[in-house]
């Protein structure tokens, strides 16, 4: 009859050490690539711009505008796109980030909007920066401009974008709807994991840096830790 207990020492041990070791390295890219991108998404309105290489995908349009004196401005993801007269389009280089929104002036300069920020487009094609957000939607009256940001509410300038305030009216009325809205699961999940319904849309970017400082910190020390497992084994070989 067979020893049962060297069966039994036969069969390996569970080592929850290796496991971890195993499971780490297969996970510490992931782990950096997540944290590292966390932290410039939480920054994103001052990091954001910066162009680092071009794609070969079709251009997604946001708005279209063809202008007085017949020029024609397409607003896409990637940023502006002037047709020239070879009926091609070229990129305006201090439009390459994503515009949502083409207007035109009385006096034929143009108006862009999109992702971080207002332009104002001159006769002679250079490009002003009027406003610096996150904006969806503009809206011209008169000599005031109207603008739906995604962190600021509605902001209006009663001198050509040179200064900006709250629009009380509206802003009151969207305030009306506090408490009335529908919360979904899949919504308070998302707020949950941006922080936001933690500390607020505000402040909600110190969640995104502490939760990238922490992956990122994970991800070095393990490998630090793998190295320095590394050279005691080596030392003792």
């Amino acid at each position: 009859m067979k020893n049962p207990l060297r069966i039994y020492s036969a069969i390996p041990s569970f080592n929850a050490r290796v496991l971890h070791n195993w499971i780490g390295a297969v996970l510490v890219l992931p782990l950096f690539i997540i944290g590292m991108s966390t932290f410039f998404m939480s920054h994103e309105d001052t990091l954001g711009e910066y162009v680092i290489g071009y794609s070969s995908e079709t251009i997604e349009v946001r708005d279209l505008l063809k202008t007085s004196d017949g020029r024609t401005f397409f607003a896409t993801k990637e940023g502006v796109y002037e047709a020239t007269d070879k009926n091609t389009l070229i990129l305006v280089e201090a439009l390459s980030s994503e515009i949502r929104v083409l207007e035109p002036l009385n006096d034929g300069r143009v108006l862009a909007a999109g992702k971080y920020g207002l332009w104002l487009g001159e006769l002679d094609g250079s490009w002003i920066k009027r406003f610096r957000g996150d904006i969806y939607g503009l809206q011209l009256d008169n000599k005031r401009w109207f603008l739906a940001t995604r962190k600021q509410g509605v902001v209006v300038s009663h001198d050509q974008g040179a200064s900006w305030q709250a629009e009380p009216q509206f802003n009151q009325l969207i305030s009306t709807t506090d408490g009335k809205r529908a919360l979904k699961l899949g919504d308070f999940m998302k707020d949950l994991h941006t922080g936001e319904a933690l500390l607020g849309k505000k402040y909600e970017w110190i969640w995104a840096d502490i939760s990238a400082f922490v992956l990122v910190f994970l991800a070095l020390t393990g490998i630090y830790m793998w190295w320095k497992s590394q050279k005691r084994k080596l030392a003792l070989s």
